[in-house]
């Protein structure tokens, strides 16, 4: 079981994103995430093993001390990874990478962290995936479809929260102050 430690977005924000993930569905790329049970976020740390109370206490309390944060979707990115994924790419401001390395820094003790080191300072970027890693040979009806769609948009970053997946389901989220 894997668990990942994500920010949720206003609900405009989550409708748009989650037009987008029908669109990749419709066009027969991806439908995992229009299907799963979890909104769009973003990851701010992933880890194999966790200490679900602790992190929940954590979690608590960083929402109590931390204003919700604008958030402005700039672009579509792809991991070209044997199966890649898609993503937005979300700006990398001050307050989320701020609220990232708090995450990180308060966390890490309570789970046995992602050993790819995509979340590590310096490394780690603010995306929202659009599909999970899929074939190829999907990769121009992706494109042909994210042509026909709309960026940038801006939005808000309103909860912070835990999943377990595979399969995604939330197990609890705070509202931001």
């Amino acid at each position: 079981m894997g668990y990942a430690v994500v920010g949720y977005f206003d609900k405009a924000s989550d409708k748009t994103i989650k037009s987008l993930w029908q669109g990749m569905a419709d066009a027969n790329v991806c439908d995992y995430l229009i299907n799963s049970a979890n909104n769009p976020h973003i990851k701010f740390a992933m880890f194999g093993e966790a200490d679900v109370e602790a992190v929940k206490e954590v979690l608590m309390s960083l929402a109590q001390k931390t204003k919700k944060i604008d958030v402005h979707f700039k672009t579509y990115g792809f991991y070209p990874n044997e199966k890649p994924f898609i993503c937005i790419d979300v700006a990398a401001s001050v307050p989320i990478l701020a609220l990232q390395a708090q995450i990180q820094t308060a966390c890490e003790k309570h789970g046995v962290s992602d050993a790819r080191g995509y979340f590590e300072q310096g490394i780690w970027k603010p995306d929202c995936q659009l599909t999970r890693a899929f074939d190829k040979s999907k990769l121009a009806s992706a494109k042909n479809y994210l042509a026909g769609t709309n960026l940038p948009f801006d939005g808000q970053l309103e909860r912070i929260g835990l999943i377990e997946f595979h399969p995604s389901k939330q197990l609890f989220s705070y509202e931001l102050s």
